[in-house]
């Protein structure tokens, strides 16, 4: 009898430590996607080099499955979606297409880590602990193999993989009013000392329709951009 019970509460352990690292991938996704609402942004990037900075403007229209960044220095739209991740100028007459894994740092490298669709793109792999978990891609469309999510002092942080393991990037996301409005990104391929370190300033609803969010749109997405 007291050999059954101390099964049955070793099964109940390990449904209860599943449960809650289950949790926190849910607890993760929720702030990270804003419940799922729109939201118009403004803030800055800081793009940090061997202890140099150097400061970028920024607005953004975030959505359930897309994002969209207008660079203010420089007159730049990054897009990401369900069709990829692209980069427009204002003098350019149409977008390029940039595969994921070869962008390397600054406002490319930030876009990249934010346009990832947690939800869509990965699954949990292993229980690690009750605040670290391992997650691996759901489909072959994502650029990154695997990821390691750790719940840390006042947010979470996601390394990403390729197939071998080999880590890529570091992405990490700060609580501030109940969102993510701090984060800062790491490419962990080229330099540690290389960052962008993000930080959203103000934010309001956005009733712009999903529909326009396209790569083949990007021309006149400009103009949502004053």
């Amino acid at each position: 009898m007291f050999n059954k019970i101390i099964k049955i509460l070793f099964i109940i352990s390990i449904l209860s430590f599943n449960l809650y690292s289950q949790n926190i991938f849910d607890d993760f996704v929720k702030i990270y996607n804003r419940n799922g609402k729109s939201y118009k942004m403004s803030g800055t990037f800081t793009d940090i080099k061997d202890g140099k900075k150097k400061v970028n403007n920024f607005d953004m229209i975030v959505g359930k499955d897309y994002k969209l960044m207008y660079l203010k220095n420089n007159n730049t739209l990054f897009l990401a979606n369900n069709q990829g991740f692209f980069v427009q100028s204002r003098n350019q007459t149409s977008p390029l297409k940039i595969s994921g894994s070869y962008v390397v740092t600054g406002a490319a490298n930030m876009n990249d880590l934010m346009s990832i669709n947690f939800t869509d793109d990965y699954k949990l792999d292993k229980v690690v602990s009750d605040e670290e978990i391992n997650l691996v891609k759901k489909n072959r469309s994502v650029p990154y193999a695997k990821a390691t999510l750790k719940k840390i002092a006042g947010g979470y942080s996601v390394d990403f993989f390729d197939n071998s393991g080999k880590a890529l990037k570091r992405g990490i996301y700060k609580i501030k009013d109940n969102y993510f409005n701090d984060m800062e990104f790491y490419n962990l391929i080229i330099n540690t000392n290389t960052s962008t370190i993000c930080n959203i300033s103000k934010i309001e609803p956005s009733s712009s329709s999903s529909a326009y969010f396209r790569s083949e749109n990007m021309k006149m997405l400009f103009n949502l951009f004053k």
